[in-house]
């Protein structure tokens, strides 16, 4: 059967579409509108960094009608991007009393508190390059840095080029500046530069100025990761990141012929690869942008929740040992996955940790409390994915603290990326049994993204689940899979074929003339042999629902191919991360939460976990936030026949998933 499939890439982008739609929304509140565009500019740069130059050096995509799609559609969102930067975000600033300077007269009473800083603070980061033509000098911009290109006019009238940095990486990019009457200021670290541009340049005639930036290509691919030290190459790897291949040459959209074609010349570019952009760049920097009427302008207040039945008792393994329990994060607080590890690094009973960490905060408390166990005495086992893609050098720092306090670290394995989110305390009992207790997860072991990333933990002391985690773990030291899951969907194991199997159920039980229905809840579906079993199950009649938070290369409501398929997607305040599959089984619901998404990579190249959750009461909750979730009529949107999103339109009576969650829970 020939899928009707969309290019991942460009599903893609109409995802960052809904990115910038929310900063467009009037009805979010003026701080979660900078946020959004500061997210917009984020993933941008990502697209460039990781997708794009692999598009662009095949020669067959470059001339293809595809190519000039994804092109157009990025140059169609940067300038809307642009307009409500411009036209939206700084004139409602201003209409609350903050004044952002941006290009306008620099009021009289902040030249010498602007100058003052940028002799004291900005000028000992300041690196001036100047250009030389015809000595084939190489000129290099670092990735993602920012820059200036300024023209320059010498006593003698001749023209001259020089570039600098901008310093974003070692100052806050925005400071506030003194307050007038009611009047909150604000300049970046671009307009002070471009302000005091006459101390650098002191001999010279300062012509124009234009902002500058380069991206390159961080896509690294290691060509043999079955001989050799594997962690030596990715080390290597990661400095390539810096001197990658140009992916894209970001300039002022109001740079002049002249000068945008001796950028091209000097920095050796080619025409596909200079994209015009605003007149700042790397705007993820808003993600700090000062606030100085906070908590005014800013989204209602959340505050984590408590969990009911870990604060009833003192050990959080007394808890789990009573009853399974699930979190719902950012809801809940993330303070008992905390406590869970703190826990069972002082407790005299435990014996041994195993844990797999694929991406963890700069800061890590987990990381820190699995230390503690070691020095505590505990074994502890941590298996460390050190090709977690731009985390690499926090996970190899982490892994080389805790070898120092004498924990065994397992790292990565050639051609495998381990994704799974598990955790395994082994405690003996007072009858000197054994007893342990799981930590599955749908989100990373990150305490930082668990206050905005949406996702489910759940904790467990039931053999059939840790019988299992023993098994994956026994793999993740042996690398041999001699053994079969029992209970958990494993990618590498039993995960896709179970997951096809389980389609295949639905077909079969519809057929039949039972019930039947599927839901999946993923941040992207692009597997083949997935949607072709998706769009197979809809043209027999099985109803399906996608909740989709980005790529999706499945097409729904195409006649006579996926017309049962319906599929969503939610943007709102925080990340949904979360991964749910559900399947009607004729009335006996089996559901699983998972760290994979329906995406190649997860289910035929990493090791992912997904588990069941059998509790009658545990799915009700599930159940019920899936049911916010889709009656959301606000940050819904629903996904169509080509790939790109509509937001429910004319609605009364509004209901927004992420707040009913909380409120729900909250009152539960």
């Amino acid at each position: 059967m020939k899928l009707n499939l969309i290019p991942s890439e460009l599903t893609w982008l109409y995802f960052n579409q809904c990115i910038v739609d929310e900063a467009a929304d009037v009805t979010n509140p003026l701080y979660e509108r900078i946020k959004f565009m500061a997210i917009f500019s984020s993933n941008l740069d990502e697209f460039f960094r990781v997708k794009v130059n692999h598009l662009a050096n095949d020669k067959s995509i470059l001339k293809s009608d595809f190519f000039n799609t994804i092109l157009k559609e990025i140059n169609q969102q940067q300038e809307q991007f642009g307009g409500i930067w411009r036209n939206d975000i700084i004139p409602e600033l201003r209409q609350n009393n903050i004044i952002v300077y941006e290009g306008q007269k620099i009021e009289t009473f902040h030249h010498k508190e602007i100058e003052r800083y940028f002799k004291s603070n900005i000028l000992s980061f300041v690196q001036v390059v100047f250009i030389q033509k015809g000595i084939g000098k190489i000129y290099f911009l670092n990735n993602r840095s920012l820059y200036f290109l300024v023209k320059l006019k010498n006593k003698e009238g001749e023209f001259n080029y020089a570039y600098i940095n901008i310093p974003s990486d070692k100052l806050n990019r925005y400071k506030q500046l003194q307050k007038k009457g009611d009047n909150n200021y604000i300049i970046s670290l671009d307009e002070i530069i471009k302000s005091c541009l006459y101390l650098i340049f002191m001999q010279d005639e300062i012509v124009s100025c234009f902002a500058i930036k380069m991206n390159r290509d961080e896509d690294y691919e290691i060509e043999d990761e079955n001989t050799g030290n594997l962690i030596h190459k990715i080390k290597d790897k990661i400095k390539e990141r810096k001197t990658g291949l140009p992916t894209r040459f970001l300039y002022d959209y109001l740079m002049p012929k002249e000068e945008i074609d001796f950028c091209k010349e000097t920095f050796q570019l080619k025409k596909s690869e200079m994209v015009a952009g605003g007149k700042m760049h790397n705007l993820f920097d808003l993600f700090k942008f000062p606030n100085p009427v906070k908590p005014n302008l800013q989204s209602p207040n959340f505050p984590a929740l408590e969990h009911k039945a870990f604060e009833n008792l003192n050990s959080i393994f007394e808890v789990i040992d009573t009853k399974n329990q699930l979190l719902h994060f950012p809801y809940h607080s993330y303070h008992y996955v905390l406590q869970f590890f703190n826990q069972a690094a002082i407790d005299n009973r435990v014996t041994e940790i195993k844990v797999t960490l694929y991406r963890i905060s700069t800061q890590s408390l987990i990381a820190n409390a699995l230390i503690s166990a070691a020095k505590n005495g505990k074994k502890v086992t941590v298996f460390v994915e050190v090709k977690a893609r731009f985390d690499e050098d926090n996970n190899l720092h982490w892994a080389n603290e805790m070898k120092k306090a004498g924990i065994k670290i397992i790292y990565s394995m050639p051609n495998l990326k381990v994704h799974a989110k598990i955790a395994l305390v082994t405690m003996q009992t007072a009858k000197k049994t054994t007893q342990q207790y799981a930590y599955l997860a749908t989100g990373n072991f990150n305490e930082n993204t668990a206050a905005i990333y949406a996702d489910h933990g759940f904790f467990t002391s039931e053999k059939k689940y840790t019988d299992d985690i023993s098994k994956v773990f026994r793999f993740l030291k042996s690398k041999e899979k001699s053994v079969e899951m029992d209970t958990l969907l494993v990618a590498g194991f039993n995960m896709k074929q179970q997951i096809l199997n389980l389609i295949d159920t639905e077909i079969q039980n519809h057929k039949a003339g039972k019930s039947s229905g599927v839901l999946l809840k993923v941040n992207g579906i692009d597997e083949k042999d997935i949607i072709n079993k998706l769009y197979e199950a809809s043209q027999v009649g099985v109803k399906i629902t996608l909740l989709v938070r980005g790529i999706c290369s499945l097409l729904p409501e195409i006649k006579g191919i996926s017309e049962n398929i319906k599929a969503y997607r939610i943007v709102d305040m925080f990340l949904e991360h979360a991964r749910i599959y559900k399947f009607n089984n004729a009335g006996e619901e089996k559901m699983y939460l998972s760290s994979a998404d329906m995406m190649g990579r997860n289910l035929n190249s990493r090791i992912e976990v997904g588990f069941p959750i059998e509790d009658e009461d545990l799915k009700t909750e599930i159940n019920q936030i899936i049911q916010f979730q889709l009656e959301d009529n606000t940050k819904k949107r629903i996904i169509n026949s080509n790939g790109k999103c509509a937001i429910i339109q004319n609605v009364k009576n509004t209901k927004r998933a992420q707040v009913d969650i909380y409120n729900w829970l909250k009152n539960k």
